[in-house]
């Protein structure tokens, strides 16, 4: 079945989805920014969602970011497809949401969406002054292959902040030549190199609302209309601008593409909820094309083949990662969170494995309500995001979950008094609930053939 069929099927999830109360915001405004990355050249879009006092506030106020990935596979999906995240954002941690709307394989292929991702927070950064932006208050988010942007996209930065010469700024006044064969040549200009042509300013609708601007319609139906943003650094001189990353929150996400998804399925021990394969593949060949053209160990495809050293130098401290049980992808996420918060790289891992959800949990086409469990989980983030970016959050505020579902935590604490399934843990180090024993190894798969249910692609 080709991509723009499941596109359809999932922007009417999509739509289900987001008919539940409380009704998630429209953007405020979109800006349509040019790609210096990619050797293919092109435009994608940045979504905007904003605080209400972001059109009031004085001018020299600057507001910490959350630059989000949207899941589908590196196939599906749209920019607005988490604005259930980003209203819990903007309300609770009163900062500026940034959606990517990165370019989708099978037509931009690895490693088009990597390279757009890291094109986004350089270009918000460069722009912070006038986007009334902090660059020093920076976070990533993602859900599922956004998840993936999350972790992958700190690793290309990081390479480009240190001349590893893997990637570098193009100038995105010249377009790369198309070949016959459908390649595009590789314009090779140092992104440090002083000369420039005429910059090309960002290609947007928008001309960025001042704090005297009054507003005629809610947060909620509004779009501001913005001008085209004053060339910087970036666009004249091809230079990287200064930017602090203090979080990164992901979502049950692919961190490894080494081992097969037949290995990732057995370790599922609810292989029902899995994905169905014609997905899966058809998410397979239409990112990691050409299949024999990309390695799988590559640590802007698979983060967890990354080494201690460039985990530990391009992550923040502090890392905000959900899994799901009933998920092919928990066990590779565990292990990647577990390997996080090792001595060899340091981190401190929030989140946790949210027992007996299945992948995107968060996501289901109900459009009566939105699970609770979600709620809360969007919400202890949100804790998490607060007290990074030098607000206050309570214990309780960032364990709340725990109030609807049992977590596993990789900190390996124990639930708060008067919280769902306390967790304790045996002299052999193995976890024990209610009782019994449960392994963090999958069970074999039983039951293959259950019909697959539109909310498991989303």
């Amino acid at each position: 079945m080709k991509a723009s069929i499941w596109r359809a099927l999932m922007a009417i999830g999509m739509k289900f989805h987001h008919l539940a109360d409380p009704r998630p915001p429209r953007p405020n405004f979109k800006i349509v920014i040019p790609s210096r990355l990619s050797p293919r050249g092109g435009t994608f879009k940045l979504v905007f969602y904003v605080p209400q006092s972001y059109f009031e506030a004085p001018d020299e106020y600057r507001y910490p970011v959350v630059v989000n990935f949207h899941g589908g596979g590196f196939t599906l999906g749209t920019g607005t497809d988490d604005a259930r995240w980003a209203s819990t954002v903007i309300e609770q941690v009163d900062a500026v949401f940034v959606s990517v709307e990165y370019r989708l394989a099978p037509e931009y292929p690895f490693s088009v969406g990597v390279e757009d991702g890291t094109d986004a927070l350089i270009y918000l950064a460069s722009h912070a002054e006038e986007l009334r932006l902090d660059p020093n208050r920076m976070a990533l988010s993602g859900f599922s292959a956004g998840g993936n942007f999350a972790f992958t996209v700190p690793l290309m930065l990081y390479d480009l902040q240190n001349d590893a010469g893997k990637r570098t700024l193009l100038d995105s006044s010249k377009k790369p030549k198309k070949f016959k064969n459908g390649h595009h040549q590789q314009l090779n200009h140092n992104y440090l190199h002083p000369q420039s042509a005429d910059p090309t300013p960002s290609s947007s609708q928008l001309s960025l609302p001042r704090p005297t601007q009054t507003r005629t319609h809610s947060s909620t139906t509004s779009i501001v209309k913005l001008s085209d943003l004053e060339p910087t650094a970036l666009e004249i001189a091809h230079q990287l601008p200064a930017l602090t990353l203090k979080c990164i929150i992901s979502f049950y996400p692919p961190t490894d593409f080494r081992s097969s998804r037949d290995e990732k399925r057995l370790t599922n021990p609810a292989p029902e909820k899995n994905l169905p394969p014609m997905l899966t593949n058809l998410f397979d060949a239409s990112y990691i094309h050409p299949s024999d053209a990309i390695d799988l160990t590559d640590p802007y495809l698979s983060p967890a083949a990354a080494s201690d050293s460039l985990l530990r130098s391009a992550y923040p401290e502090d890392i905000i990662l959900y899994t799901c049980e009933y998920d092919m992808l928990n066990a590779e996420g565990v292990a990647f969170g577990e390997r996080l918060r090792s001595k060899e790289v340091g981190k401190v891992v929030h989140g946790g494995l949210v027992k007996e959800v299945p992948h995107a949990f968060d996501k289901k086409p109900n459009p009566v309500s939105f699970p609770k469990s979600a709620e809360r989980c969007y919400s202890e983030a949100c804790a998490e995001l607060r007290r990074v970016f030098g607000g206050r959050s309570s214990v309780e505020e960032r364990r709340q979950l725990e109030l609807e579902e049992e977590v596993e935590r990789f900190d390996g604490v124990g639930s708060l008094p008067g919280m769902k399934g306390e967790v304790k843990v045996d002299r052999t180090g193995e976890r024990e609930r209610d009782g019994s024993r449960e392994g963090r190894k999958g069970r074999s798969p039983s039951n293959p053939g259950k019909a697959f249910k539109l909310e498991n692609m989303i």
